[in-house]
């Protein structure tokens, strides 16, 4: 399963993301006023709401080398949650593996960030937690909202992706790390085949007295 074994590649190798590598990214011009944004190039930023909750919602797309010189061609997708820290660095490793010559198949990485107007930690909490009884320590944030996020996912944003880019349905693949670990083994538990592979790192199964554990029970009696 080739796109899964990219997947595999880029989850480990973000683990030495901090090797020193010349960063892909650039201030906007050398003209640009001192101070002005750092821009990552070649990414785009699309809002992508969702209508139940009221709640926006951004994808992050970088495409792939040969995107438009291969006009016929459909790509694997691999999703990242935690957009904000993990989608420049899955990009820039998944350049470098490819740098001199093709090691891992060219793919479409899509960054799923948190709620627009929400600190990181609150939106987190919320989207990728299966139960509302979150721990002890951030008892005063919301938590529990997993399946409607869920469903956010499976009507919105892989929709959105799938009509404006050249993306292969038949092969997305999920990667999330802690609480975005134990929301792709939520998905994985009830919707399975919402993505063709599941790459999941430090999965946060200790939530609420291990919950998910029962959920992975009732998946496997059916």
């Amino acid at each position: 399963m080739r796109a899964l074994g990219l997947a595999t590649i880029l989850l480990t190798a973000s683990l030495a993301a901090g090797c020193g590598e010349r960063a892909d990214a650039q201030t906007t011009a050398k003209s640009a006023a001192e101070g002005a944004p750092y821009v990552l190039t070649g990414t785009q930023v699309w809002s992508v709401p969702d209508p139940v909750s009221g709640r926006d919602y951004q994808v992050f797309v970088s495409l792939p080398a040969s995107y438009e010189a291969e006009p016929n061609r459909r790509y694997p997708v691999l999703y990242v949650t935690d957009a904000d820290y993990a989608f420049p660095i899955i990009r820039q490793i998944a350049r470098r593996v490819n740098l001199e010559g093709p090691v891992i198949e060219e793919f479409i990485l899509v960054g799923l960030s948190y709620a627009r107007g929400d600190g990181g930690a609150d939106s987190r909490r919320r989207d990728y937690t299966p139960t509302p009884n979150g721990p002890r320590n951030s008892a005063e944030s919301v938590h529990g909202g997993g399946a409607a996020y869920q469903t956010y996912l499976k009507t919105q944003a892989l929709p959105f992706v799938e009509n404006r880019f050249r993306a292969d349905p038949a092969r997305r693949v999920l990667i999330g790390h802690s609480y975005g670990g134990l929301l792709g083994a939520q998905i994985l538990f009830t919707d399975p085949s919402l993505f063709h592979g599941y790459v999941l790192g430090s999965p946060s199964f200790w939530y609420d007295k291990r919950h998910i554990m029962g959920m992975e029970a009732n998946y496997a009696r059916t």
